[in-house]
């Protein structure tokens, strides 16, 4: 397998979208949201897309404090955690401004998080607001709903963005760009078709499909090669245990 990023169409919307948050005409609010299920790649894409353009990266976890979020925000722009919120902000928008440097975007990776304790989301649109420096959040589906509660951030996000998993052309491209050997149109489709379009499972399917290769000396399989072998292994099922008679 080969280790590249596959411009999907969904990874090509989320490009667009942060060329037109550092490109936006004066006046134009600048916040952007990036939903989707798992394994639609949107952790892979922000790496991608943050590295592109030179972007603040953290991700949010579940025991975060407004402090440590702050607090990491700084470590990440080559700072210290400070004792006070308000210096850490301070700190945060010098470094996002100094120099009169083009704007950097922030990346919020599991930004749901975020929402447990309303204080740091309020604390992003500070740091939005005063550096001009794009805030995108990225999070599971029920984000967006979430945020559209809130119409002091929702005003400010012009950026929507849904990742909806790959389509039949994406398959293709991904299978076409990692693979080291050719698959078949048809079991493209049925990769396709067995994985919902999930990028996870269509890589792990076709790094199985690589090794049955390798193991028969093939440089091709076809779906007829393939037969019904599994294509990865999913989430053991349990029926109902029987009760014991004793």
């Amino acid at each position: 397998m080969k280790h590249k990023m596959v411009q999907t169409k969904d990874l090509r919307r989320f490009m667009q979208s942060i060329d037109e948050l550092l490109n936006r005409p004066q006046g134009t609010e600048g916040m952007g949201l990036l939903w989707g299920p798992p394994g639609t790649g949107k952790t892979t894409s922000i790496a991608f897309v943050a590295n592109m353009y030179d972007g603040v990266y953290v991700r949010a976890l579940g025991c975060w404090t407004v402090t440590s979020m702050l607090g990491t925000l700084c470590e990440e722009l080559k700072g210290k955690r400070k004792l006070r919120r308000s210096d850490m902000v301070n700190y945060i928008v010098h470094e996002l401004t100094k120099d009169n440097t083009k704007p950097r975007p922030i990346f919020v990776d599991e930004a749901d998080y975020c929402f447990r304790q309303f204080d740091m989301i309020d604390s992003l649109r500070d740091i939005y607001d005063m550096s001009g420096c794009p805030v995108i959040l990225i999070g599971m589906e029920n984000i967006a709903r979430d945020i559209r509660e809130h119409d002091r951030i929702a005003r400010r996000i012009t950026q929507w963005v849904e990742y909806s998993g790959l389509d039949l052309n994406d398959t293709t491209k991904v299978a076409t760009e990692l693979s080291d050997i050719e698959i078949a149109p048809a079991l493209v489709q049925y990769i396709h078709k067995q994985t919902n379009g999930n990028i996870g499972r269509v890589v792990i399917a076709l790094s199985k499909i690589e090794k049955y290769a390798e193991a028969n000396g093939m440089n091709s399989v076809n779906a007829d090669q393939w037969g019904d072998k599994p294509l990865y292994f999913d989430q053991p099922s349990f029926g109902k245990r029987k009760k014991q008679v004793l």
